[in-house]
């Protein structure tokens, strides 16, 4: 073999393999994402969005903005659901189609199939009753599907994260479906989650379908429900209440009240707001999730599109106290 044909048989063996490596890097599976134990955690991000159980085009585009920007920013814990999880004219079963294609296949990828979904029930989720044992915690119990859907109880709490020994973050998760007696005994146990101060979290947050203070479509209905369930909170000092119900988002600040997140954005059709208020810091008519990210010394909530881009930030710095609205500080980002 003459120099001249080795030097272009070697050149084209070094082309080969640089070729056949670029391919093995574009199409080499991503390797798994496996968060952190959320309870050793000093900071915790988790995303929050309700009324998403509609299967459609809306709520895959949500999805799809979730795991993008958790692929950005490498970090998400997991994922509260605000309610009608399941939009279905049957009877919803544990081996409901909806399971696949509301829930499974919808919230997928690298780094939504590695979290836990924490739950609660909307009005258009199946109900409770003496003789029939709801399937959404079924699901739990049973560790059907992924095991990533989580709801024990109809209501039930959990903490995460930890800074110097007490828990970063407590989310007390409401029925918000309840009558006005099962509301009090409700709002009672919400108290109680906030009550034992040698275990007081640093963040105290809420979450239930229904809202307590709402501008949209449902606007100055279940005023019994939120005076119960606000009553107990203001008690509680909880900082932040996370509610779907109306399709839209709403950052809402009023003085002597936890601050009040809607995102009922999640995938269903949309509704219009029906009411201005000073107290309303932000509204958006479109879907969308919210993001929340905190450690022992603030808290920021950002509102994403299905960008997703942050369409509005705020920030809670710790050394305020609960229930003062100047404490949300808008932030540009």
């Amino acid at each position: 073999m003459t120099r001249k044909l080795w030097a272009i048989t070697s050149w084209v063996v070094i082309l080969l393999f640089v070729a056949a490596f670029g391919l093995y890097l574009y199409t080499r599976p991503t390797a798994p994402y496996i968060p952190s134990d959320p309870s050793k955690e000093d900071t915790i991000t988790f995303y929050a969005l309700g009324d998403q159980g509609s299967g459609g085009i809306h709520q895959w585009a949500v999805s799809h903005a979730m795991e993008k920007l958790a692929e950005k920013s490498r970090k998400i814990d997991f994922v509260v659901l605000l309610g009608d999880n399941f939009y279905t004219d049957k009877k919803l079963t544990l081996n409901s189609s909806e399971w696949i294609s509301k829930f499974e296949e919808v919230y997928s990828g690298n780094y939504l199939n590695a979290v836990p979904f924490y739950a609660v029930l909307g009005n258009h989720d199946p109900v409770t009753t003496a003789n029939d044992s709801n399937v959404e915690i079924e699901y739990t119990k049973k560790h059907l599907g992924s095991n990533r859907w989580r709801m024990p109880q109809t209501y039930y709490s959990s903490d995460f994260g930890n800074a110097n020994g007490r828990p970063l973050l407590r989310i007390v998760f409401l029925d918000t479906n309840l009558d006005r007696e099962g509301l009090l005994t409700e709002a009672n146990y919400l108290r109680q989650q906030f009550s034992d101060a040698a275990n007081d979290p640093v963040w105290k947050i809420v979450a239930g379908h229904h809202p307590v203070r709402n501008y949209g479509k449902h606007y100055g209905q279940d005023q019994e429900k939120a005076a119960i369930l606000l009553s107990a909170m203001q008690d509680a000092q909880v900082d932040i209440y996370l509610s779907g119900h109306d399709h839209n988002q709403q950052v809402i600040a009023r003085d002597g009240e936890p601050f009040q997140i809607v995102n009922g954005a999640g995938g269903a059709k949309i509704y219009k707001l029906k009411k201005q208020s000073p107290d309303l810091r932000f509204s958006r008519e479109d879907h969308g999730f919210v993001g929340l990210s905190m450690n022992a010394a603030n808290l920021n909530i950002d509102v994403y599109d299905t960008n997703p881009t942050a369409v509005a930030s705020y920030k809670i710095d710790r050394k305020c106290t609960p229930g003062q609205a100047s404490c949300l500080q808008k932030i540009s980002k």
